[in-house]
C-alpha cells in the first residue's frame, strides 16, 4: 500500500519537474528571441554605417557629392556597398517584424519600413548616374521618408519609459533637422547620410529598451 503512494508521490514529482523544465524552456527560448531583435538592429546599423564610413574614407581623395556616388567609383565599391544594404535591409526588416509586429501589433511602421526596405534595395541597385540616377534618387528620398515616418510613429504610439522618451527625441531632433536642412545645403549630402543613420539606429534602440 504504501509502495502505491511512493509511486503516486513520485509520478507527482516527475511531471512537476517536466513542467517546470518545460516552462524554463518556453521561458529561455522568449527571452533569445526577444534579445535578438537588439542584435538584428545593431548588426543593421553596423553594417550600414561602416560601409558609408568606409567609402567615403576609401575614396577621400575623390570627393563626391553622396555616398552612393562615392559607391559608384569602383565596381568593387558598388558591391560592397549593395551587399552591405542587402545585410541592413534583411536585419532591420527582422527586427521590425520581432519588435513592431509580433511584440506591439503596430502595423503602419512595419509595412513602412517593409516600403523602405525595398525602396532602398532599388537605390542599392541602380548606380547614382546616367539614365538611372533619377530613379537612384527618387528611391533613396521616398525610402528614408519611409525610414524617419516609421521611426516617428513607433516613437508617439508605444508608452516609452522615461528617459528613454527624452533621450530618444534627443537622438531623432538633430536627424530630422538634417533631413529637412539638406534641402536647404545641397553642397554636399554625404556628411548627413553618414550621421542620420546612426543616429536614427541609436534613437530606435532606446525606444526599444525603454518600450513596455
Amino acid at each position: 500500500m504504501s509502495s502505491i503512494f511512493s509511486q503516486g508521490k513520485w509520478d507527482d514529482r516527475t511531471h512537476y519537474v517536466l513542467l517546470v523544465n518545460s516552462m524554463s524552456s518556453l521561458l529561455s527560448r522568449a527571452v533569445k528571441i526577444s534579445l535578438m531583435k537588439y542584435v538584428f538592429l545593431l548588426i543593421a546599423g553596423l553594417a550600414a554605417s561602416g560601409t558609408h564610413f568606409y567609402l567615403v574614407w576609401h575614396h577621400r581623395d575623390n570627393r563626391r557629392y553622396s555616398v552612393s556616388e562615392y559607391a559608384m567609383l569602383t565596381r568593387k565599391s558598388h558591391l560592397l556597398y549593395f551587399m552591405a544594404h542587402i545585410v541592413c535591409e534583411v536585419l532591420y526588416l527582422a527586427y521590425s517584424y520581432q519588435f513592431l509586429l509580433v511584440e506591439h501589433n503596430l502595423h503602419v511602421p512595419f509595412y513602412l519600413n517593409v516600403g523602405w526596405a525595398i525602396l532602398d534595395l532599388v537605390q542599392a541597385t541602380l548606380p547614382s548616374r546616367d539614365r538611372t540616377e533619377k530613379i537612384h534618387f527618387i528611391a533613396a528620398y521616398v525610402s528614408w521618408c519611409c525610414f524617419l515616418l516609421a521611426g516617428i510613429i513607433t516613437l508617439s504610439t508605444l508608452h516609452v519609459a522615461q528617459p528613454y522618451t527624452a533621450v530618444a527625441i534627443t537622438l531623432l531632433i538633430p536627424t530630422l533637422g538634417m533631413f529637412a536642412y539638406m534641402h536647404i545645403n545641397r553642397s554636399k549630402l554625404y556628411p548627413y547620410q553618414l550621421t542620420m543613420v546612426p543616429l536614427f539606429v541609436l534613437s530606435m534602440l532606446v525606444v526599444t529598451i525603454g518600450s513596455r
